[in-house]
This record gives C-alpha cells, sequence and structure tokens, in this order.
C-alpha cells in the first residue's frame, strides 16, 4: 500500500511538472534546502558571490525544513510546487540534501542539477549505504522515490571522499566535482573571533575553549551528563553547538561542577571552530572540517555500537585518530591531559580533503558560472527546428 502511494504521488508530480516544463529557461540557479528554514551559511555565502560577481545571474533561494507530522508533510506539498516552478526555468539547481522534485522529475536537458551535500566529508554512512539497515531507508522507498537520481554533478573536496559520495549517491566518479564548501573560507578567516568570544560572553583568559559539536541523533537527545562531569571547570569553557532539531540532556548537570557551558546560537559553528581552543565531536564531518583549522580535534563516541548497528561508519575513529578517541568521559579527560598528536591530525586532514581551500566561494561560484554559460553556448549553437528540416 506505501509503495502504491507514493508511486500516485510521484506520478501527479510528474503530471504537474509536464506544462511548467514550458517555460522560458533562463541564466537562473535555483538553491534548495531542507536542511533549515533559513539559508545555511554556504548558501548565504554563495548567493553573494553570485550576486556580486555575476549580477545577471538570478537567483533564487528556497528554505524549508521538511518536519515529521502528517500536516508539516501536506504544507511541504505546497513548498515543492514552488520549487517545480523555479527548476522548470533554471540553468542550474543547486542542492545541499535530498531533493523530491529534483529527483522524481523528467528535466529538460539544459537544466544542471548539482549536489554539493550539507558536509564536508560523510562519517556516517548515508543514503544508498543504508538501504535496509535500522538506520536509512527501505529499497522500496529509494527506488519508488528515486532517491538521488539527476545529477549532473556532485562536489567532494578529495578522492576519499569522492569514493564515499559514489556509494551515497548511487553515482558513478565522472560525475565528481572536487572543490571544497563555501563555508571553508570562514575557517581561513583572519578576524580574532577569540578575543571577541571572551569578551562577549565572560570566558576568561585562563580557560581553554572546548567546543562541542556532536552529529544529529534524529530518536534521542544527546547525552551531557558524563561529558560534563569530566571536564574540569578551572581549566575549560565548554560550547555547545547542536544541530538544530537535537536537545541536550542532563546539561543542568554542569551547574553543580561549576562548568561554563554556552549555547548561544548568535555565532556560526565556523567562527566559533576559529575561536575556540579545541573541538570535541562524534561522527559529525565537522571533525573533518574543523582539522583546517590545525586545532585538536578529539572524538567523543560513547554510542558508537548502536551508530554501527543502525547506519554504519565509513570514518572509525578508533582506526583513524586512535590518540583522540574516546568511549568514555574518564577517557576523554585523560585525552585532554596529554599531549595531542598533530601528525596524526595532518593525515587525518589530507586524507579526507585535498582541494585547495583559500578560496571555495568563488571556486563554486565560478564553476556555476561555467555551467550556465557552457549549457547557454550549447542552446544557442543547437539548429533550430526549421534548420533542422532543410536538406
Amino acid at each position: 500500500m506505501k509503495r502504491l502511494i507514493l508511486q500516485i504521488a510521484v506520478a501527479m508530480l510528474r503530471l504537474i511538472y509536464v506544462p511548467l516544463k514550458g517555460r522560458r529557461i533562463r541564466d537562473k540557479v535555483t538553491i534548495i534546502s531542507r536542511q533549515n528554514d533559513r539559508p545555511s551559511v554556504d548558501i548565504r555565502l554563495l548567493n553573494d558571490y553570485l550576486k556580486l560577481k555575476y549580477p545577471q545571474i538570478e537567483c533564487v533561494v528556497l528554505c524549508k525544513l521538511l518536519n515529521s507530522g502528517l500536516s508539516a508533510k501536506a504544507g511541504y506539498l505546497f513548498h515543492i510546487f514552488r520549487q517545480m516552478l523555479h527548476i522548470a526555468s533554471s540553468r542550474v539547481v543547486l542542492l545541499d540534501g535530498y531533493c523530491i522534485a529534483a529527483s522524481v522529475l523528467h528535466h529538460k536537458p539544459q537544466t544542471k542539477i548539482i549536489q554539493m551535500w550539507h558536509a564536508v566529508a560523510a562519517v556516517k554512512k548515508f543514503g544508498y549505504q543504508t538501504i535496509d539497515r535500522p538506520g536509512g531507508h527501505s529499497r522500496m522507498v529509494a527506488e519508488t522515490m528515486h532517491m538521488h537520481e539527476n545529477y549532473d554533478y556532485v562536489l567532494c573536496p578529495g578522492e576519499e571522499t569522492g569514493r564515499i559520495f559514489c556509494e551515497g549517491f548511487h553515482v558513478s566518479p565522472d560525475k565528481l566535482v572536487y572543490l571544497g564548501l563555501p563555508r571553508l573560507d570562514l575557517i581561513w578567516d583572519s578576524g580574532d573571533s577569540s578575543e571577541s568570544a571572551r569578551s562577549r560572553f565572560g570566558i576568561p583568559a585562563s580557560k581553554h575553549i572546548l567546543l562541542y559539536v556532536p552529529t544529529f541523533r534524529k530518536d534521542r537527545p544527546v547525552y551531557m551528563k558524563e561529558l560534563v562531569h569530566s571536564i574540569d571547570p578551572e581549566r575549560f569553557a565548554l560550547v555547545v553547538r547542536l544541530h538544530p532539531l537535537d536537545q541536550p540532556q542532563d546539561l543542568a548537570d554542569a551547574e553543580q561542577t561549576g562548568l561554563q557551558v554556552i549555547t548561544d546560537q548568535r555565532m556560526s559553528t565556523q567562527e566559533w571552530i576559529r575561536a575556540c581552543d579545541r573541538v570535541i565531536t562524534d561522527y559529525s564531518a565537522l571533525g573533518v572540517e574543523a582539522s583546517l583549522a590545525g586545532k585538536p580535534i578529539y572524538y567523543y563516541i560513547y554510542d558508537i555500537s548502536e551508530y554501527e548497528q543502525s547506519t554504519g561508519l565509513n570514518v572509525d575513529p578508533r582506526k583513524e585518530m586512535p590518540h583522540a578517541t574516546a568511549i568514555t568521559g574518564l577517557q576523554l579527560a585523560d585525552l585532554l591531559d596529554n599531549p595531542y598528536d598533530f601528525d596524526e591530525l595532518q593525515k587525518f586532514r589530507d586524507k579526507y580533503i585535498e582541494v585547495d581551500t583559500d578560496a571555495c566561494t568563488a571556486g563554486l561560484g565560478d564553476f556555476i558560472y561555467g555551467v550556465i554559460k557552457e549549457v547557454s553556448q550549447e542552446v544557442s549553437d543547437a539548429p533550430s527546428k526549421d534548420e533542422g528540416a532543410r536538406p
């Protein structure tokens, strides 16, 4: 029954899309995301760059979180219709995740779809890597909803990450484009975020700033009790950056230990990477991203067994960063006390990020312009119907 309902929904979307495809394609980029209701840092940086350097290109940004619940999903249908309207008149469609309209519809050949994904790497398995696993989709849903189909280009920062992306998106290597995400530019920003953050949040100069960025835990809260009890409140202040849909558990315990905990959302994660002294993560690609800053990265993987069973891992910190990986709070405390192995971090970073990260926003913006220019040239060079009819 579920398959039949999905097949009917896909057929209806395709039927509605037929007259929309008659719209004239313009030099237009439509950027679509369902990661949040607001544009991500990547989208904002890219949108600003395109408007500044290529003002002749029209940019449309469509961001809407796909929430659970029948009413939320019904409301998202209207957003899909809006996506369809803009896709039908765009030369380039840029995604940072799976998009129903982009994958299930039959688009004109002049419309090119770019998948830039919302993470620098894929520590956890995803997409087709998790078919029929407890934490993934069923094969029936993936096939019926044409998961991750129609991509002309997939961005990735290196060969090893590209190999993983090919598996997750089920694409061939010839679709890979080696570019970094725009937000990587912010890690190299020369501004003094540390001094600003310490002043804003009253963090003493005597304390090291620990940035904790755990991965999204869909069905359970982030367990914080053991972590906050393991951190020395005299030496450290803890900044917690959670996924917008995640909820922390046991943060109140920090008051008992005297640990200063900051959950403010005004500063971006990239600003905190520059401001902090050390980073703690788990299965988030943030660890790969933050490695560019050259600061100690620690992997606190208290629920590693659950992740191995539910989704699986592409990157096992126990094997790749053994001198910076802890399963318990006590192990993490020991790591924070011991000298850090920066050679191990360098090797880890070089494995997953090989591209030049000096100007990622410009690199992606220029690539998009090149795609638009190439498609426009192909259209102008194509013979008209009258010309094609001549002997």
